[in-house]
């Protein structure tokens, strides 16, 4: 019997080794799921991180592509304006030989149309780049905006700070000015005490 009982007791042994086995087997995977749990979430909270950056850079790329679109169309509408800019004092030109023309004079009368129909030509091709004259006329009153004052001069009949001559006329390019009209306005009037 002491072989059976021998038996039994090393039975017993093991079973009590298996089982405390099981036991620390139980307590690592308990251990590892609960690891395991930290680290997911771990893994949650950085794909959130990761995908708020990436959501927040693609809209900063959206905007770069938006503010390159515009800028890439200001370049593309005024790309003309240094060649337009030397363009109009050739329209200058053009007025200052149509004065000086005798208009009674039969031979200078056929110059004339040959010039002034240049002249429109000219006008039309830089009306359709969206050059457009800045409109002035005597008594106006003086604008910073669009006119710039050569001089000052008295005048009688105008009010102060309004335009007494137009000396060159001033162009827009699309709504920006390209040359001011250059003008002559009538000084302020010394008041006496």
């Amino acid at each position: 019997m002491d072989e059976e009982t021998s038996n039994q007791d090393k039975i017993k042994n093991f079973q009590e080794e298996v089982s405390g086995e099981n036991d620390g087997e139980k307590e690592k995977i308990s251990s590892q799921k609960g690891t395991s749990e930290k680290t997911l979430e771990q893994i949650k909270k950085e794909r959130a991180e990761y995908l708020e950056g990436w959501q927040r850079e693609r809209a900063n790329f959206a905007n770069y592509k938006k503010e390159e679109r515009e800028r890439f169309n200001e370049v593309i509408r005024f790309s003309n304006e240094r060649i337009i800019k030397e363009l109009i004092p050739v329209i200058d030109s053009f007025d200052l030989a149509i004065q000086s023309f005798n208009k009674e004079d039969e031979k200078d009368s056929k110059y004339l149309k040959g010039i002034c129909l240049i002249k429109s030509q000219l006008e039309d091709i830089l009306r359709k780049e969206g050059v457009e004259e800045i409109k002035v006329k005597k008594g106006d009153v003086f604008d910073f905006a669009f006119h710039e004052a050569v001089t000052e001069a008295e005048d009688e009949k105008l009010p102060p700070h309004t335009i007494l001559e137009v000396l060159e006329k001033g162009y827009l390019l699309k709504n920006k000015i390209v040359r001011p009209a250059r003008v002559v306005v009538v000084k302020e009037r010394n008041q006496k005490s």
